[in-house]
């Protein structure tokens, strides 16, 4: 392997953080924009709570296969951009583009199915830049810095995806602006902060990279088949949590109408009241989500990994009994939170084992990493295509006991994330195996 050293400018970071938080608010838009974007477009027409969790579910998946995109930054690229680069600025243009001409094709008749195509096309535009942004901070920065580096952009990036929604829509209630402004807002953004790579200089590294060897071993050890179950499980109900649980605490609110799964605005569909209290409610998730993970974080590097793992599972599995009890929306605001913290907490528990577990592999780590987060996708994609059919089988109940049961059958699937995980060895995920004992 040939290295030429390139010196580490500050504004390096800066341009990282920029594009994770964009590529972060891509994240949001889907969780907190377009299902009240839908109400409006479809209105007076009802919107099925099983559609848009399965549309949600099938947008999400080209984020399953990010270690294929890991390949390709790996394997190809040019002279002049480099091997990051090009996927970076390609395929950040190719989503921003797709996020401005989103509103001038989309139509009553063909909202559901269009949005599903596009959304898949832009999040394999954001999972691509992403990764290839991964690749360019591991090549650039030593194992010393790499911590620092990676924890500052990470943050921005879950700025983005926890608070991107929400202030979006403080934008447009109080500019009087619309939607369709802030797609085209976003697309324009994206194309324009990719171009800031280019100021970044790549070290030249003259590697070989032998894709084949790699995946044989990544996906050859069987005891790496445990840690991608322990990966798909603990993600399981992420979709949930994110798309429906705002939708819920909207009808109980008396906001939106329900009938069994299907939907409907309540009041003058012409207005856009309904951002503001989706945008509260996306905004205490987010709170709970960073307080679950700052505790979980810290307890998972100073006490003991496994032990804050439980804890999350546990939290998880009590936070949603709770929306079990038929209570008034401010209560069910404090319980949003809660359900945001056992978030935060099992997915920073999470990051925690399998960064020890990718530590392993020192010459293939990024890849390793990137694998595990393929299957947190794939978990959480799964997780919303089940709860769309079991919201399809219960469509004949009254609305809220459909979610009462899609709330059981969370709090009760989340614990099968404990099966993998018993049976990792402590020893590799450990920081001090005498003091989680």
């Amino acid at each position: 392997m040939e290295i030429r050293d390139v010196e580490l400018k500050r504004s390096y970071i800066g341009i990282f953080s920029l594009n994770y938080f964009v590529q972060g608010i891509n994240q949001s838009m889907f969780t907190t924009i377009i299902p009240i974007f839908l109400f409006f477009l479809l209105s007076p027409a009802p919107v099925d709570a099983g559609q848009i969790a399965s549309m949600m579910s099938i947008i999400l998946l080209p984020f399953g296969v990010k270690f294929i995109y890991g390949i390709l930054s790996d394997k190809i690229g040019f002279k002049n951009l480099g091997r990051r680069k090009p996927w970076i600025i390609g395929a950040s243009f190719l989503s921003g583009l797709i996020w401005i001409i989103f509103p001038f094709i989309l139509a009553p008749n063909n909202a559901m199915s269009l949005v599903t195509i596009l959304g898949i096309l832009i999040v394999i535009g954001v999972a691509m830049a992403d990764t290839a942004i991964d690749g360019l901070i591991l090549d650039l920065y030593p194992k010393e810095k790499l911590g620092r580096v990676q924890g500052i952009c990470w943050g921005f990036r879950s700025v983005g995806i926890i608070a991107g929604g929400p202030l979006l829509i403080i934008l447009i209630l109080f500019t009087g602006g619309t939607a369709e402004m802030i797609f085209i807002g976003l697309g324009i953004a994206m194309m324009v902060f990719s171009f800031t790579t280019l100021i970044v200089k790549e070290r030249v590294k003259t590697i070989e990279v032998n894709a084949i060897e790699n995946l044989k071993i990544i996906f050859g050890k069987r005891k790496n088949w445990k840690v991608y179950a322990f990966s798909l499980f603990n993600a399981f109900c992420d979709g949930v949590v994110f798309v429906l649980i705002p939708l819920f605490i909207l009808i109980q609110w008396g906001l939106v109408s329900a009938a069994g799964a299907s939907m409907d605005l309540i009041g003058d569909p012409t207005q856009q009241e309904l951002y503001a209290p989706q945008a509260f409610i996306a905004f205490i998730i987010g709170l709970g989500v960073i307080a679950g993970a700052i505790i979980g974080g810290r307890m998972a590097d100073l006490q003991s990994r496994k032990r804050s793992v439980y804890i999350s599972l546990i939290l998880s599995s009590i936070s949603f009994l709770l929306f079990m009890i038929p209570l008034v929306w401010p209560v069910l605001i404090i319980f949003a939170f809660l359900l945001g913290t056992s978030a935060g907490w099992r997915n920073s528990a999470f990051s925690a084992v399998i960064g020890q577990e990718s530590q392993l592999y020192p010459e293939m780590d990024s890849t390793y990493y990137a694998t595990c987060n393929s299957f947190v996708n794939i978990g959480t994609t799964i997780g919303l295509e089940l709860t769309s059919i079991l919201i399809g089988v219960l469509a004949g109940l009254q609305a809220f006991w459909i979610y009462a049961f899609v709330f059981l059958f969370m709090a009760i699937v989340i614990n099968i994330d404990l099966i993998p995980f018993k049976t990792l060895d402590p020893n590799e995920y450990e920081v001090n195996t005498e003091r989680s004992k």
